[in-house]
């Protein structure tokens, strides 16, 4: 069982609006965490027909739990699902305020973009039954609104870094603690397996799955790190933009072997 039932609602399309003409260096950089955000919606396709399998052994044939009327729904994300898809949204979007502000020094967001973030951070309570859950999930967001609402304003600089320096260890225990969930992901998807007499081959592709999730977990993690240190430092600008380069490159490779495998896997029950 997994120990945070964690998440929210649509924070992935915050920075649709937010690249510059001719800043291709950002642009990439923010296609691939784009291409990153549907990898994690396809882990998430594919994990919730092993969960689900898993969780409707919690009844018998005459009874009914509707703490557990996911199950029964095609198109229903079980709890860990909406933990993954959305948590991971919102952190990606952070590092990709990082790469902004050090690409151009200030956000150029929408009011419909702080309208998403705002509505957001009210809906998470009602979605959890967890309180730690809906605290975690609440403290990435309200990180994401810190940052953008500060980079708005050009010259704060010192207010944006003293909210950088108190905000990026929480999205990165957020990354942490979903990493770890992949291990709680594949017994589940073991379990379903045995107890469906599923296939054990396509049980080692989800394995591979995960392995590319993970390390593309790790990649936005390591994203985290140099930006942070780069904002701080107030230089680098060049630097930070080969990161960006180098970073899109890995981030399109993992995400490109997870939609291989999530057309694959749908379907294995």
């Amino acid at each position: 069982m997994l120990k945070l039932f964690l998440y929210a609602i649509g924070l992935s399309l915050i920075l649709s609006a937010c690249s510059v003409p001719g800043e291709s260096g950002f642009r990439d950089y923010r296609e691939s965490y784009d291409a990153a955000r549907l990898a994690s919606e396809q882990v998430v396709d594919v994990y919730n027909q092993y969960d689900k399998v898993n969780r409707r052994l919690r009844m018998t044939d005459v009874t009914f739990d509707p703490d557990l009327a996911d199950v029964f729904s095609e198109t229903a994300l079980t709890p860990i699902s909406i933990k993954i898809s959305e948590g991971f949204a919102a952190a990606t979007i952070y590092t990709e305020v990082l790469a902004r502000y050090l690409d151009n020094n200030t956000l150029s967001l929408q009011d419909d973009d702080l309208s998403t973030i705002n509505a957001a951070t009210t809906s998470v309570a009602s979605l959890l039954k967890s309180d730690e859950a809906g605290a975690q999930i609440n403290a990435v967001i309200g990180a994401v609104r810190s940052l953008v609402n500060l980079s708005l304003a050009r010259d704060d600089r010192d207010e944006f870094v003293r909210s950088v320096r108190e905000n990026s260890q929480t999205v990165d225990d957020f990354l942490v603690v979903v990493r770890a969930d992949t291990v709680d992901m594949y017994r589940t998807a073991r379990t379903a397996t045995a107890v469906s007499n599923g296939s054990t081959e396509k049980l080692e592709e989800f394995r591979t799955m995960l392995a590319n999730w993970v390390l593309l977990i790790d990649q936005t993690r390591a994203d985290l790190a140099v930006l942070q240190a780069q904002v701080e430092a107030g230089t680098g600008q060049q630097t930070a933009l080969k990161l960006l380069a180098d970073s899109a490159t890995r981030i399109d490779r993992y995400a490109q072997e997870i939609s291989s495998a999530r057309d694959s896997l749908l379907g294995v029950f």
